[in-house]
């Protein structure tokens, strides 16, 4: 089981970009093991990593409320799904599809591969 309380610490040291950037990981990865034949032990880890990064987020911006708050909504029903979800190869291809979207758009919305942000 992880480590919840230093995966938490490690997180808030992070500036809010990097957070974002973290979370958008945790989407990419939450795509690639739902694709895995090994996938039934880790996607939910992967959904509570992310549930928990989108948490602390939220609880110190709500600059990007309405996206945050629509993802969280997706997440949880994920979670709350995943032993239906598991054994359904259509399904467990949307959530691919749909979590590769979100960890663009909120890779997006952490502006890390702007212009702006790599020549920094």
């Amino acid at each position: 089981m992880p480590n919840w309380s230093a995966i938490k610490a490690s997180f808030l040291a992070l500036d809010q970009p990097h957070q974002l950037g973290e979370l958008a990981s945790s989407l990419a990865h939450l795509k690639s093991w739902v694709q895995s034949s090994d996938c039934h032990q880790v996607v939910p880890v992967v959904l509570d990593e992310s549930l928990l990064y989108l948490s602390l987020i939220q609880q110190n911006t709500q600059i990007y409320d309405g996206e945050l708050n629509q993802l969280q909504l997706v997440l949880q029903d994920w979670q709350r799904n995943w032993d239906n979800i598991k054994s359904q190869s259509s399904q467990t291809a949307n959530i691919a599809d749909v979590a590769s979207g979100w960890s663009g758009r909120v890779l997006d919305l952490s502006g890390l591969l702007s212009s702006q942000s790599m020549s920094a």
